[in-house]
């Protein structure tokens, strides 16, 4: 048993020494070959990240019909940190978050992840110059992880003997927030199920029996729940007044914009605008938006068509209306 533990244990090292590699195997999906290239974590635009299911792909090693996650009757959870801070205190500085577990039912010996984190954040190494610290519920285990790309970690985790693991963290992380860091800012940090052609995510005994391929199942497919840090407050609109599509330029596009928003809103109908492009519609700041708005954006438009001079922004040119 040690013999096979050791050797598994090899492969997993050799696994995560040997980023990047070239390989998708012969029953890879599109959507899990991430190993290097996509990190849905940085296309979020300020949201949390939900754990995703569906990138689970049961090992055809098992050699067993599907294993389904409902058959699970135990109640595990791994999740992290969900972290709410003050911007004005927080940029600049570390902040710890923990990935933990809760109400594992059955012993592991593996444990392999990719950790995905939002790339505004920059991680903090440990005085040893690690990524990753071991949490309480795994100090026994011997552990390793490595820095894919930017924004991604590729953690490991294992023991010889299975071991059912305590209530606690099983790993921690200090990251660095950036010093720009506004309110209303979100960085997600969580999990995506990755294999990399070498190793898969794992989460199992030894014997990868009937139980622990169900709780394995239910871990991937049910049982995980990724984690931000946010910064409390509102964020700012960011829209230029009179720029209703958003293209840089103030032109006839943005009037025509108008009147088509203001035709749908007076038939009840969406007026498909979001809330920025509100607001850059809404050119005399009276709440409404309406036909005036648009000759306001038309008039800026022929004004700046024609000036010989520097044109001034659309802000200091209302002033005078």
């Amino acid at each position: 048993m040690k013999i096979k533990g050791i050797i598994i244990a090899v492969i997993m090292l050799f696994s995560l020494i040997s980023y990047p590699l070239p390989f998708v195997s012969a029953y890879t999906d599109p959507i899990i070959a991430v190993a290097a290239s996509d990190n849905p974590f940085n296309k979020q635009n300020d949201m949390e990240v939900p754990y995703d299911g569906t990138r689970w792909i049961q090992p055809v090693e098992w050699n067993v019909p599907t294993v389904q996650p409902r058959d699970y009757k135990g109640g595990i959870m791994l999740f992290f940190d969900k972290i709410g801070l003050d911007p004005d205190t927080a940029a600049g500085r570390t902040q710890r978050v923990y990935f933990s577990v809760h109400g594992a039912t059955e012993p592991v010996s593996y444990i392999k992840f990719h950790i995905f984190y939002d790339t505004r954040l920059k991680i903090k190494e440990n005085s040893n110059g690690e990524l990753v610290n071991t949490g309480k519920s795994i100090r026994d285990f011997t552990i390793g992880s490595k820095l894919v790309e930017d924004g991604q970690i590729a953690f490991y985790a294992y023991k010889a003997n299975d071991t059912l693991l305590n209530n606690g963290s099983i790993l921690t992380i200090d990251f660095i927030i950036p010093e720009n860091a506004e309110p209303g800012d979100v960085y997600p940090i969580g999990l995506a199920y990755v294999d990399d052609g070498i190793v898969a995510d794992t989460f199992i005994n030894n014997e990868k029996d009937e139980a622990g391929r169900l709780q394995m199942t239910y871990v991937f497919t049910k049982g995980i729940y990724n984690g931000y840090l946010k910064m409390n407050g509102t964020k700012p609109p960011k829209y230029i007044l009179g720029d209703v599509n958003s293209d840089g330029m103030i032109n006839a596009i943005d009037a025509s914009a108008v009147l088509t928003y203001y035709a749908k809103v007076s038939t009840n109908k969406g007026g498909g605008l979001d809330e920025n492009q509100k607001l850059a519609a809404d050119t005399d700041c009276d709440g409404f938006i309406n036909s005036l708005d648009a000759s306001f954006i038309l008039a800026y438009y022929a004004y700046v068509s024609t000036t010989k001079d520097e044109p001034v922004s659309f802000e200091e040119y209302m002033k005078n209306k």
